[in-house]
């Protein structure tokens, strides 16, 4: 979407290109009905990949300063009664040691502190190339093709990958009212990319659903559009005529529901999975204010996925199942590459 983070700008595109080069590449078996919903989760995986073996370089530091500190950590413990009534003395010496050998005291948090962003970019990622898509799903309604197209969103359980994944988000199509408040409260309609290559033919449809009204200048000449000004409330009437092709398509269970909050619960888990597990094979750094962190995380994140995934596009909730997956895995073979090097490291230190 014009107008964003550059590097938001540069993922949604990166991954819409792809997405269309997937499209072509699979051919007549790519453009059947139900063919959006697979390939978009392909282009997630893709991505997921790509951006978790580009952060890898980050887990392997990360692995390397946590054996060094279990190597140091009996001289720390030492340190520990030694000082314990002056904390003063006892940061400086332990930071002495560590540095000694190479060691930081947050090197383990460093690629949490690092998803964080990533989580952001793809969040405002997957909202736009959404919005994007429902741009895109109005033109084809007009166009007689809307149906088509909506039935391309399904995959597996879920009627429309880019509605969120639960019970009570409010159907598997975005309605009169989201609509509003997603383009004309926020004022941002013009910035989609989508908007832009089809400013014509959208805005006159959107003029005719009373999305707009016509600018008049002093001369009394029509001049452009403007956001109607009753709030919408011709508008969402509208659009429900407008959508009820698509709408009436929908089966009843699925008129306040997209699919059965699978994706959530499976964030969920595979968030606690990942991190209980890198807790379980990672050296425990004792009595350090990074450990502390590291237990709260392994509860909060699993938690905030589940929210998230909830209330968010299913197409996030795919992206952060593959990230939590794909960082188990790294996880685990990071954890037996680097098993000889922490006998090593601790035969080192103790010579």
């Amino acid at each position: 979407m014009d107008g964003s983070f550059f590097l938001t700008q540069w993922l949604y595109q990166a991954m819409s290109w792809v997405y269309q080069k997937l499209v072509v590449l699979f051919g007549a078996s790519a453009n059947a009905s139900g063919h959006g919903g697979w390939v978009v989760v392909l282009t997630i995986f893709v991505f997921t990949l790509a951006i978790r073996a580009a952060t890898s370089v980050g887990d392997i530091s990360s692995r390397k300063s946590s054996i060094k500190m279990a190597a140091i950590q009996p001289e720390l413990d030492k340190l520990q009664k030694k000082y314990q009534n002056d904390p003063q003395k006892l940061n400086m010496e332990q930071q002495k040691i560590m540095k000694a050998n190479g060691v930081s005291m947050f090197g383990g948090c460093l690629p949490m502190l690092l998803m964080f962003p990533l989580l952001i970019m793809f969040f405002n990622a997957f909202r736009a190339w959404a919005n994007e898509q429902m741009l895109a799903l109005m033109l084809a309604i007009e166009n007689g093709e809307g149906l088509t197209m909506f039935q391309g969103f399904k995959f597996l359980w879920i009627t429309n990958i880019w509605r969120p994944d639960n019970l009570t988000a409010g159907g598997s199509l975005m309605n009169g009212s989201e609509f509003w408040s997603t383009f004309a409260v926020t004022n941002n309609i013009e910035r989609f990319f989508y908007f832009q290559k089809n400013q014509a033919a959208l805005q006159d449809i959107l003029y005719k659903l009373h999305f707009y009204t016509v600018k008049i200048n002093s001369l009394g000449q029509i001049e452009g559009y403007e956001f109607a000004k009753d709030a919408g409330a011709a508008f969402r009437v509208a659009y429900e005529g407008f959508v009820k092709p698509i709408t009436d398509s929908i089966p009843k269970f699925y008129s306040m529901s997209n699919g059965f909050a699978i994706l959530p619960v499976l964030a969920g888990a595979t968030g606690f999975l990942q991190m209980w597990i890198m807790q379980k094979t990672q050296p425990q750094q004792a009595n350090t204010q990074a450990n502390s962190s590291m237990k709260m995380m392994n509860y909060m994140m699993p938690l905030i996925s589940v929210f998230f995934c909830y209330r968010y596009d299913a197409t996030f909730a795919f992206y952060w199942i593959f990230s939590n997956i794909i960082a188990l895995g790294i996880n685990l073979i990071l954890n037996s590459v680097f098993q000889k090097d922490k006998r090593k490291t601790a035969t080192e230190v103790k010579a």
